[in-house]
């Protein structure tokens, strides 16, 4: 029986970023129930509990570990550290790659279709009306580059850059890097995310805002449907994770739609994404299959990237 680790954060930050007010809730529960159906112990270890062995385990698979936003140097140290004795997935160096989002840099730069962003570095000074005089945007959404669940994104204008928004920008930067990017006003159309096992594009789910809303999270209000998506939309996702190089046991793309109507990249999720397995619950058995294949051949330090700094 594969002694299996879902790894995972504080109930409370579980609770806030997935946008439920139930406690209760496991976005990983069809997941668990399937592994467990197949012969597999799977727990459910704190990835900052410093009294776990990660070495009784035959493979960890971080999940709902949404609290990292809160210690990023210490999570990553901790997948560094774990990694010695366990095989994790997704890998670590994915993990730190991923928990910054600089990373839309690099896919940029390879080709990717990213939100046009504007880059910050904590302590900047910068004049917010200046920016967005000079980017020719009057309306924009400011993110911390280190984040989940739309948390600390601020909507802004022109009209308000100078004051209100100016405050805003400033309380971000004394917190960390922050990015920012025009308002797309389709929004209102949804968010459209892709899921991954193994490289392969398995189902997608439209979030929905709520009327008057621009964050598509549950906890404002926001609705997920399952769609089938467009051929573009598919072979788009299925690009952009090919240009990573490499082999994730999961992952999801969210995108977006430009004013134009054309296709934007607004993320790549492959630290402790919500799956949607309750859209898609028939996907949950993949993915556990997927895991118990790996399991079986788990060996530490057999797991990383092909050694480039980051995918």
């Amino acid at each position: 029986m594969p002694e299996l680790a879902l790894v995972t954060g504080s109930d409370h930050a579980a609770a806030y970023f997935v946008g439920t007010t139930d406690p209760e809730a496991d976005v990983d529960a069809p997941l668990r129930s399937s592994l467990e159906d197949r012969g597999a112990s799977v727990h459910r270890p704190l990835w900052n509990d410093t009294t776990v062995d990660w070495g009784r385990f035959d493979l960890a698979v971080v999940r709902t570990t949404y609290d990292y936003v809160h210690d990023r140097d210490g999570f990553v140290a901790w997948a560094a550290r774990a990694s010695d004795d366990v095989t994790l997935l997704n890998p670590a160096d994915v993990l730190r790659w991923n928990t910054h989002k600089s990373y839309l840099i690099e896919l940029e730069e390879r080709g990717a279709p990213v939100v046009p962003t504007a880059w910050l570095a904590k302590g900047d000074d910068v004049r917010l009306g200046e920016l967005l005089r000079s980017r020719g945007w009057s309306d924009a959404v400011l993110k911390p580059a280190i984040g989940a669940g739309s948390d600390g994104i601020v909507r802004v204008t022109a009209a308000d850059a100078h004051t209100s928004g100016q405050e805003q920008l400033v309380a971000l930067l004394r917190r960390g890097d922050v990015m920012i990017q025009p308002f797309r006003s389709r929004i209102e159309r949804g968010e459209l995310s892709l899921v991954a096992i193994e490289g392969r594009i398995t189902h997608a789910v439209r979030k929905l805002p709520v009327a008057g809303e621009f964050r598509v999270q549950g906890r404002f209000g926001g609705t997920y449907v399952r769609e089938r998506p467009a051929d573009a939309a598919v072979a788009l996702a299925a690009w952009i994770l090919e240009t990573l190089g490499t082999p994730l046991l999961f992952a999801r793309v969210d995108l977006v739609e430009a004013d134009d109507g054309s296709l934007e990249l607004a993320e790549v999720e492959a630290t402790e994404p919500d799956l949607y397995l309750h859209q898609a619950p028939e996907v949950a058995g993949i993915l556990a299959d997927a895991i118990l294949r790996r399991a079986g051949g788990a060996r530490p330090g057999h797991h990383h990237a092909d050694g480039r700094s980051r995918p």
